[in-house]
């Protein structure tokens, strides 16, 4: 096909940072529940010693906190797999660009494990993760998936020109 134009990148990497939603509410929600353990342990402290400089009392208090935000988290976590899906849901059933985005964003895999469990080169496998991409922004249907704005709120940019999806599976472009 050639080069990308500056459109194409934009819209390739609003749909990256939506398909990346997922994976950053599980990062958040392992920082809230290492918070949670660090602030508990200060709580069962020694009992020769201060347990916290503000007392027991307060760190109940923080602790409680921690937990309501985990528990928020683990809502923003549910509905990011959902919005994840429905993108995911766009690509061909059964398809090696599904199962690789599949496995990169809903499983949280590492490029050489998705490899190892696809037998394939670590390059062969980004190069149908970009055709997934590419079939993705060029689906009229994932803009009404990804809305107005993007997963970081910016606006995803309008297809100039538009292609079918069944234009771009199949085709391996080149990696950026």
């Amino acid at each position: 096909m050639g080069r990308k134009t500056t459109g194409d990148k934009l819209e390739r990497e609003a749909v990256k940072r939506y398909l990346q939603q997922y994976h950053a509410a599980k990062q958040k929600k392992r920082i809230l529940e290492e918070r949670r353990r660090t602030l508990s342990a200060e709580l069962r402290g020694p009992s020769a010693k201060p347990v916290h400089p503000d007392g027991a009392g307060a760190l109940v208090f923080q602790i409680a906190d921690v937990e309501e935000r985990i528990e928020a988290q683990q809502a923003e976590m549910a509905r990011a797999v959902q919005n994840v899906m429905d993108l995911i849901d766009l690509l061909p059933m059964g398809s090696m660009e599904r199962a690789v985005v599949e496995m990169r964003h809903i499983d949280s895999r590492k490029w050489e494990r998705i490899a190892s469990e696809v037998h394939m080169s670590r390059s062969r496998v980004i190069d149908y993760y970009n055709a997934a991409l590419d079939a993705l922004v060029a689906n009229e249907k994932s803009g009404e998936v990804i809305g107005v704005a993007g997963a970081q709120g910016k606006p995803v940019a309008k297809r100039m020109e538009r292609r079918k999806s069944s234009d771009v599976i199949g085709r391996l472009p080149v990696i950026y």
